[in-house]
């Protein structure tokens, strides 16, 4: 099976205790190349729970400067994945 090629990433730790990574990926779908967008968080102890029927919820808390650079990364992988393909989910 073909693995997702990495077109752009970036990750950062916030100042509550937590990370995120956002990375635009390319994948392979029968004979053509699919993209999409990957957001990535780890949280502290407490800011996440179960979800009933399998799953889970995490809150990553951001300042209003790390919201923007986080903004600013899904924007940049969103343009990378458009360059890429069609999305992977339509």
């Amino acid at each position: 099976m073909n693995q997702p090629r990495t077109l752009w990433q970036d990750e950062d730790g916030v100042l509550s205790g937590g990370s995120g990574m956002v990375r635009a990926a390319a994948f392979p779908v029968a004979d053509s190349i699919r993209a999409g967008v990957t957001l990535t968080i780890r949280v502290p102890d407490g800011f996440f729970r179960a979800i009933e029927g399998g799953g889970a919820s995490a809150t990553l808390l951001l300042n209003p400067g790390e919201a923007r650079g986080f903004a600013a990364w899904l924007d940049a992988a969103a343009e990378a994945a458009d360059a890429a393909g069609p999305p992977l989910y339509t």
